[in-house]
This record gives structure tokens, C-alpha cells and sequence, in this order.
């Protein structure tokens, strides 16, 4: 069976066309995902580069769940409209898959390519056709309405490009083919938009002037030379002196006959294109090496193959780390410009950090880069190489490939043809490219060394202290980035001696011998600095090795150091260039970062120094202080308690949670690994209603994993069955119910067998919420009965409010009403002494909705208030948005002349859902949604309604609305004939 249609439209207002009818695509941020998807189809888009697009230089801490949630949304409404997958997380990102023939884009771009080639052919009439449907594509600005940040707006400029090029190209086609009276409108309406480029004006005046209004055509040059004039302070080009002085001679008819006319196209000349870095202004010496290579670079030169003179120079500039390959092939490449006219291209392929960047995802970028649009790209790394060298041919381009990390990575990136070269910059030698030259770039001599210096640090300072300075040449070893590190130090602080910093480097015995081959030159570079630190802050700097991340709190290392003064070890490594700070909190303090390389030779000498038993204990340290910290921001979200704050901790834990977040997993993820057990099971415990009560689904199913897997390693029968218990409760919030099911029976088996009465009742409680609407309602019942008498008997108050809110929810879902108000009226007591605004807005909801089940609606209403109020309050944005859907359902309840008023408040809840994935809610929203449509008449909105939450409880495994959906959805089928309407029946379903 053939796909729908499905039609993708950029060129003006961003539309999605399905069936005849545009899709629902979502808020402004939504929609401006979708377009930048939808401007690398068939390419992985990054979480990073969406968050860029959506959000621009300032993405808030939730933007890759944001991300996550929009890419989820948009799902909903392409997958089913396109009958398949086209909206799928891969490798590297997000992708949107666009069929041929689907998108406006792609086939303007198509059909301006027919036109201009059959306009260079000579072929004008075919060339009008394909120009004229080209377009008439076009409804508008591209994306427009769409919030632009960088790399949309300069597609966007791209595309008006390439509409005016097109626009100009028809208009040479109707005028050789003597249709000049029936451009004029069409380009005097452009030349009004865009009064400062020419080519638009010479075909208005030649139109003119064809239609025998040289008048019109001088008036038209009159103006093209005040807005020249006024807006850039020029006169007109050439070609508009040209045709100004044949119009006021009266000359012949102007430009070939239409049977002769063959322009020439923009599109083929080459646009020079220099993507080269910027080069760095103290670079000094490499004479003779620049001189070498740019020898063996230049494709006439002497030293250029002259044995072949069809191949391709290459050169590979090959040397260790930190010395300087990239700075030398920059600054080579800039001075090559004149040998290269046609482009100076750049590729960073990662080679030394990793992981490798493939031939054909680089091959992508530099064909986009070059003007290719991404449909036009081949799949195949062999066939994006053939069009790469195409593209090259017959021109003279430099491409730099910068930190290449072996031959089969740069061979698809090199040029074919002669006039064109490659420069390479590599760690490894590469000997097995062949034809390839290698220019080996050696550290510094003294003079090159004490050059660089001089240029940073200033030479009166160096000066005033020769032997220091000496000291200081002979520590860096003539390697660039180490005389870097070193003078950019001295230059930041004015007030130190030469000799201070000397000292500080002095201690280099034996170093090179600690250092493996491979990395001579970043160890060095590292060890010169580690071992120029004070006492305290080397100390501190194995210390961070030993974190889980190399982004961390201030606060970490002062656990690691059990310290609370580490701000001299912290200068000294900020001075030393080991430590940068990242960012600052809202308190200003700052988060520091350690880069990857330094932080592994940090964690290798604490290894090597520190003894086993100290830095197990000041890891075990860290981890206590994050689980600190997790249940101070757990019990404030839950109770919203004073909690014991530890010491310097902002008041607002909620916004340091979410800045936390990743640090957060890798730490469960670090003790789970690395033997810290009690650790693990606590932080992943401490965690379970942090992720539950901020939408937290994958880091949530990732700590409950972890601290599974380490409880059963180390025998841990308790904590295992905790953290199964917790995994099943993520698994429930995703929809899991059977698998959630299975794993909370173990669990709580294993919890009843082991005597542990408080675990098993909490899980009972939460199994109870989770089964009571999806036909398990006697089992969730006895659950929470059963959790609620324990907890009483333990005296643990707030599990006794949950316990009593699971049974209240549980007798609701059974129709038992009355009986559910008597259960929660005391959880509704116990949680206004106790202060918890979080269970006193969840315990109004359910009041609320049993008060609806006995018709009661003023009381309904005067609990929505209060809960929607408590929600807000504590920014619980799952509670209010099912607040919003029960103050739905009370309009409903009060009669169809109160439905109207129900959409709104179900259609604000439908947008939160979505966008936290709270499939449940969505379901709900959609049904109660459908119902308040079938009271207003409109059963075609209903129906759709209808159908999304009836596919919404199946999948959910929510068997009774199942049913109710489909019951609604037979009385509207029913509803066509005369004397039966949806509401005229009574409801199966409050």
C-alpha cells in the first residue's frame, strides 16, 4: 500500500500538509526545531544544534529535555500522518526523513536547476516553464513566522538568494523571448524590495526599453543611482552606465536577439571561500619549514612533484602534541591565498581526542558549505568524494585538514585534479599515504622560544630577569603550548617576579621517563605545570582526577580535600592554566571544568602518589555530599521543609537540581561502577522522587539500572529490591504497566520475606497509583490499604498522606466516591499541620474529582482553586496540568451549556502534557477533549479527539477508558442519524 502524501512547505509561512489538511506543528520553539530538521534532511542533527537553533547562545538548563519533548510532539503528528518513521533519533542526533517530490524546497531548487539549464542551452521556453513553477513555490519570506537564530537566518538570506536568482533568470527568459511587457510589474516589484542590486535593474530598464518606454527606463536608472548613491555613496556599475548611454542615444535594441541571447549563469562562477581560522597574531619563527612547505604546496613550483606533474601536492605536517602544528598550518594557509584564488577550506577532524569524525559525515559538511544543497547529497562517502573533487576541479583551492588521525580518515578529502592541494596536520606520521610529503615541525629553539615570550609576557619584564627567564625557556622545552601556558600566567599577573614562576617550574626530574611515547608532549606540557604547583594545590589537582566528571562544584573539591579553604589551591590551578571556571551559579560561585586530557593524568598521578585507602575515602566523601544535597532538594520538593541545607547550598535546590542534573546520573552511575554500593543504592533511592517530580524519565530508569545491577553484585538483597522497585515505578510513568508489574511483584515478594514492612508498603503505595485506572482497581485498593495502615503503625506521616491519596485514587477509579473523600479527608488534615503544600495540592485533586462523582461542584471547584493554587506554587507543572483537566471535566459536569468553557483549560493541559511526555495525560486530555466536542456538535473534532485517546489507553495498557473511548466514539458514528446526538445519552463515565 503507497505512503500518504505528505507535503513539507518552507517558502513562505512553515506548513505540513497531510490528507488536504495542515498538521498541528506545535508552539513557536517546536516549529523552529522542525525547520531546522527540516533544513538538514536526511542528515543527523545533534541535541546540541537544536538546542543552538530553538534557543540561540542561551539555552535554559531544561533545553535538551525541551528538546526531547518537541522532537517527541512532532512525532505524534508526522509518524501517523506519514504512515512510517520519519521523525528517529540515530547516531549523532535527529533525523527527518523528506521523500522526493515531498518539499517545496527541494523541488524549486530542482526546477531552477531545469531552467537554468535549459536557459544555458538556448531552450527559452522550456527554461520559462520550469522558472515560472519554480516560483510560484514561493508564498512568502522562507520560514516565515519561524523565530530565527543564527544558522536558520542564514538560510533563510541563502534561500531569497537563490528566489532572486531564479526571479532573474525567468526574466531573461521571457525577454529572449520577446516577452518584455509582461516582466515589468514583476520587476519593478523586486527593485522596490531591493533597490541596491543592479542586475535587477538592467533587466527592468531592458524591458522598459524593449517595450519602446525608454522614458520609464531612464526614470528607472534615475532612481537606481539616488538609492545607490544615498544608501552606499557609490554610482552605478558598468552595466547600468552602459544601458543608461545606449537609451539616451537612441541605440539599437538592446543586449542579442532572442534567438542568440545565452547569458551567463551566477551559479557558474565559482564564489571564493575562505573557511580558515583566524591566524594567530604573536606567531613567530618556522622560517624555513613555512618556506618548505609552501614549496612542495605550490602546484607549479619547483619542488611540486615535478616528476608528476598531474598529481596533487600534499603535504602532512607531523610533530607531538603542543607543537604548534595547527598554528603553522593556519598561518601557511593564509599566506598561500594568491596561489589559491578559489577557496581555502577547513576541517577539524578530531583526531587526537576522538571520536573520529567519518570521511562522509566531513564530506557532507564541506559540500553544504560549498552551496550543495543537503538532497542533492549522495549517501555513499564514495560518491560524496566523486562530487567533492567536481566541485574542485579546474580550480585552485587549499584544503586544510587539521589533527587527522591516520590515512583512511583524510584519502576520500583530498583533490583530484592538479591546481588544487592538501595540507594535513597529524600526530602520526601517515607514511602510508602515498605521494604524500611529510614536513616534520620540531619544538622551538632558544631564540624562536624566547620570541614567543617576549611577545606575550613583554620584553622590559624578561629583561629585568635573564636567568629566570632562561629557567623558564628551559622548563617549556621549546614546546609552544607549554611557553604558552607559562607566558600567559605571567602575563595575567603583572605583579609576579619572572623568578616566582621559574621556581615553579624548576622541578622536571625524571618526568620524561614517567611518560609513555605516544603522549611525550601533552605529559610534558601537563607535567611542567603539575609539578611547578604548590603542596595544597597539587594535591587538589589528583584529587580531581579521582571525580566522576571533569566538570564540578566548588563544593566537590572541598569534600575531596576535606577542606573548606581550597580557594589557593583552586587560584593556583586556574593560574596555571589546569583548571578553567566554566560557569557561575546564581550565587555567583563558580563550576569549574579540568579538560579531558589533563583530568586522566590527573586521575594517573593520584593513582600513582595518593595511597588507595585516602582516595577511596575522599571519593566516598563526594558521593555523601551529593546524596547530602539530593535529599535536601528531595525533601523540598516533596514537603517543602526547612530540610537540613548543607552549608552554602542556594535556597532554591529546584534550580540547582536541574543544573545538577547530568553530574547527578554520572555520579549513581560512578559509585554503581566503581564498587561504592551503599552510595549508589542511596543516591539512586534520593533520587527516585527528584526524577519523578521533575519529568526526569531516562535519568530516572538509568540510576534505578545501575543501582540494581551493583545490589545484586554485592549481594544487597534490600537495596536490590528497593532500586527493582523503583525501576518498576519508571517504567509505570512511561506506560510500562506489565513490566512495572511483574517487577514491583518480585519486589515487594522479596521486601516481605526480608521483614521490611516500610520499603514494601512504599512501593505498595506506589503500584497502587499506577494500576488503579488500568483494571486492577481491587489490587490497588488492597495495596493502598495496606501501605496506609503500616505506615500509621511506623509513624511515618507523609507515607501515610501518599498511602491515603493512592487509596483515595484507587476508590475513585472505582466509582466509590463517598468512601474516597472519607479516606483522604484525613490525609487533607495531616498535610495542612505538617505543612506539605505538594500533598495538600495533590490531595485536593483527587478531592475535587470525587466531588464530581457525587455532583458536589461548588466543593469541586473550591478545591481546584486551592490545588491549582499549591501546584503553581511549588512549580509542579504535572500536578497542574491535571488540575487543569479535572477544572475541564467540572465544566462538563455543569451542563452543555458550560462546555464551551471547558476547552480551554483541557486545551492548556493537552500543550503541558505534550510537552513533558506524560503519555497518560495526553490520553486523558484527548478523551475529556472529545467529550466536550461531542456536547458543543462538532463531532468531526470529537471523533479525532476520540481516536487519539482510544490509541492513547491501548497503548497504555488502560483497558475501562479504553472502553469509555470507545463508546464515545460509537455514539458519534451513531450521531448521523437525525434523532440521536452524543449527549443525549447519559454518560457511561463521569
Amino acid at each position: 500500500m503507497e505512503a500518504p502524501r505528505v507535503e513539507f512547505r518552507v517558502l513562505g509561512p512553515l506548513e505540513v500538509i497531510a490528507g488536504g489538511r495542515a498538521l498541528p506543528l506545535g508552539g513557536p520553539k517546536q516549529r523552529t526545531l522542525l525547520a531546522t530538521l527540516l533544513v538538514n534532511t536526511h542528515t543527523s542533527v545533534s541535541g546540541e544544534r537544536l538546542c543552538d537553533a530553538v534557543w540561540g547562545a542561551a539555552p535554559p538548563a531544561s533545553a535538551q529535555a525541551n528538546v526531547r519533548s518537541y522532537v517527541a510532539a512532532l512525532r505524534r503528528v508526522l509518524n501517523p500522518a506519514a504512515g512510517e518513521d520519519r521523525l528517529s533519533l540515530g547516531h549523532g542526533g535527529y533525523q527527518l526523513r523528506v521523500l522526493p517530490g515531498e518539499m517545496d524546497l527541494h523541488l524549486f531548487e530542482d526546477l531552477a536547476a531545469r531552467g537554468r539549464s535549459a536557459l544555458a542551452g538556448g531552450e527559452y521556453r522550456a527554461a520559462a516553464g520550469h522558472l515560472r513553477t519554480a516560483l510560484a513555490l514561493w508564498r512568502g519570506a522562507a520560514f516565515d513566522g519561524v523565530a530565527h537564530h543564527d544558522a536558520l537566518h542564514i538560510e533563510a538570506a541563502r534561500l531569497e538568494e537563490a528566489r532572486l536568482a531564479a526571479t532573474e533568470d525567468y526574466a531573461e527568459a521571457r525577454l529572449a523571448l520577446g516577452e518584455s511587457r509582461e516582466v515589468v510589474g514583476m520587476l519593478r516589484a523586486e527593485v522596490t524590495r531591493y533597490p541596491l542590486r543592479e542586475s535587477l535593474w538592467a533587466k527592468l530598464m531592458t524591458a522598459q526599453y524593449r517595450c519602446h518606454r525608454p522614458g520609464d527606463a531612464l526614470q528607472s536608472y534615475a532612481l537606481a543611482r539616488t538609492a545607490l548613491r544615498d544608501e552606499l555613496g557609490l554610482e552605478p556599475g558598468a552595466e547600468l552606465r552602459r544601458l543608461h548611454r545606449t537609451i539616451l542615444t537612441g541605440g539599437p535594441l538592446l543586449g542579442p536577439s532572442p534567438a542568440g541571447v545565452r547569458a551567463e549563469r551566477p551559479t557558474d562562477a565559482w564564489r571564493p571561500s575562505s573557511q580558515l581560522p583566524a591566524d594567530t597574531t604573536d606567531f613567530v619563527g618556522r622560517g624555513q619549514v613555512l618556506a618548505r612547505a609552501s614549496a612542495l604546496l605550490e602546484p607549479f613550483g619547483a619542488a611540486a612533484n615535478a616528476a608528476s606533474p598531474c598529481a596533487v601536492p600534499v603535504v602532512i605536517l607531523t610533530g607531538l602534541p603542543g607543537v604548534g602544528k595547527t598554528a603553522l598550518a593556519t598561518r601557511l594557509a593564509h599566506q598561500l591565498r594568491d596561489v589559491f584564488p578559489d577557496g581555502r577550506l577547513f576541517v577539524h577532524l578530531d583526531g587526537a581526542r576522538g571520536p573520529e569524525r567519518s570521511p562522509g559525515a566531513v564530506l557532507a559538511d564541506l559540500l553544504v558549505s560549498l552551496g550543495v544543497s543537503g538532497c542533492s547529497i549522495p549517501e555513499a562517502t564514495v560518491d560524496r568524494a566523486a562530487m567533492f573533487r567536481a566541485l574542485l576541479s579546474g580550480r585552485k583551492v587549499l584544503v586544510l585538514l587539521d589533527d587527522a588521525r591516520d590515512e583512511a580518515q583524510i584519502r576520500p578529502l583530498l583533490p583530484g585534479t592538479p591546481g588544487s592541494a592538501a595540507l594535513v596536520t597529524s600526530r602520526a606520521r601517515l607514511a602510508g599515504l602515498t605521494g604524500a610529503q611529510l614536513v616534520d615541525v620540531a619544538p622551538f629553539g632558544d631564540e624562536e622560544s624566547h620570541h614567543l615570550l617576549r611577545r606575550i609576557v613583554g620584553p622590559q619584564r624578561l629583561a629585568a630577569e635573564p636567568e629566570a627567564t632562561e629557567r623558564i625557556l628551559a622548563g617549556c622545552a621549546g614546546l609552544p603550548l607549554a611557553l604558552r601556558v607559562s607566558a600567559a600566567r605571567l602575563a595575567s599577573r603583572p605583579h609576579w617576579r619572572i623568578g616566582h614562576l621559574a621556581d615553579r617550574l624548576a622541578d622536571e626530574q625524571g618526568r620524561l621517563g614517567e611518560l609513555t611515547v605516544g603522549d611525550l608532549a601533552v605529559r610534558t606540557s601537563v607535567a611542567a605545570s603539575y609539578h611547578a604547583l604548590p603542596a595544597d594545590a597539587a594535591r587538589a589537582f589528583r584529587a580531581i582526577g579521582m571525580l566522576p566528571s571533569p566538570k564540578f562544584p566548588g563544593w566537590a573539591l572541598a569534600a575531596l580535600l576535606d577542606s573548606c579553604d581550597t580557594d589557593h589551591a583552586t587560584d593556583a590551578l586556574i593560574d596555571a592554566n589546569l583548571v578553567q571556571v566554566e560557569s557561575l551559579d546564581a550565587q555567583g560561585r563558580p563550576r569549574y571544568r579540568m579538560h579531558d586530557l589533563l583530568h586522566v593524568y590527573a586521575a594517573e598521578r593520584a593513582t600513582a602518589e595518593d595511597p588507595p585507602e585516602w582516595r577511596r575515602t575522599a571519593v566516598a566523601r563526594v558521593l555523601d555530599g551529593w546524596l547530602s544535597r539530593v535529599r535536601t532538594a528531595a525533601d523540598q520538593l516533596i514537603r517543602r521543609g526547612p530540610g537540613d541545607r548543607p552549608p552554602g547550598e542556594p535556597g532554591d535546590l529546584v534550580r540547582w537540581l536541574e543544573g545538577e542534573r547530568t553530574s547527578l546520573v554520572t555520579a549513581v552511575e560512578f559509585a554503581a561502577g566503581n564498587g561504592y554500593g551503599t552510595q549508589a543504592s542511596a543516591l539512586a533511592h534520593a533520587m527516585e522522587e527528584v526524577c519523578h517530580l521533575r519529568n526526569w524519565w531516562d535519568e530516572w530508569e538509568r540510576v534505578a539500572r545501575v543501582a540494581l545491577e551493583r545490589a545484586e553484585a554485592d549481594g544487597d538483597a534490600v537495596a536490590a529490591a528497593v532500586a527493582e522497585g523503583s525501576l518498576a515505578r519508571a517504567f509505570a510513568v512511561r506506560g510500562r504497566v506489565d513490566d512495572a508489574v511483574t517487577r514491583w511483584a518480585t519486589a515487594i515478594e522479596r521486601l516481605d520475606a526480608l521483614g521490611e514492612e516500610h520499603h514494601a508498603a512504599r512501593l505498595r503505595t506506589h503500584r497502587g497509583f499506577a494500576i488503579a485506572d488500568r483494571g486492577m482497581g481491587d489490587l490497588a485498593h488492597d495495596d493502598a490499604a495496606e501501605a496506609a495502615a503500616v505506615m500509621g503503625r511506623l509513624g511515618d506521616e507523609h507515607g501515610r498522606i501518599v498511602a491515603l491519596r493512592s487509596l483515595g485514587f484507587a476508590l475513585v477509579h472505582r466509582r466509590r466516591d463517598a468512601e474516597a473523600v472519607e479516606a483522604l479527608e484525613p490525609a487533607l488534615e495531616a498535610a495542612e499541620r505538617l505543612g506539605h503544600p505538594l500533598a495538600l495540592a495533590d490531595i485536593l485533586l483527587l478531592l475535587a474529582s470525587a466531588e464530581i462523582g457525587q455532583g458536589r461542584l461548588d466543593r469541586c471547584a473550591r478545591h481546584l482553586d486551592r490545588a491549582l493554587d499549591g501546584f503553581r506554587t511549588v512549580r509542579h507543572r504535572p500536578g497542574e496540568a491535571y488540575a487543569l483537566l479535572t477544572l475541564g471535566r467540572m465544566h462538563l459536569a455543569l451542563g452543555a451549556e458550560h462546555a464551551p468553557r471547558a476547552l480551554a483549560p483541557l486545551g492548556e493541559a493537552a500543550s503541558v502534557f505534550a510537552e513533558l511526555g506524560e503519555r497518560r495525560g495526553e490520553a486523558l486530555t484527548s478523551y475529556w477533549l472529545g467529550r466536550a466536542h461531542a456536547e458543543l456538535g462538532d463531532a468531526s473534532r470529537a471523533a479525532s479527539h476520540l481516536t487519539a485517546a482510544l490509541a492513547g489507553f491501548r497503548g497504555l495498557g488502560m483497558p475501562f477508558w479504553a472502553e469509555e473511548a470507545q463508546l464515545w466514539a460509537d455514539r458519534l458514528t451513531r450521531a448521523a442519524a437525525p434523532s440521536v446526538t452524543p449527549s443525549a445519552e447519559p454518560s457511561p463515565r463521569r
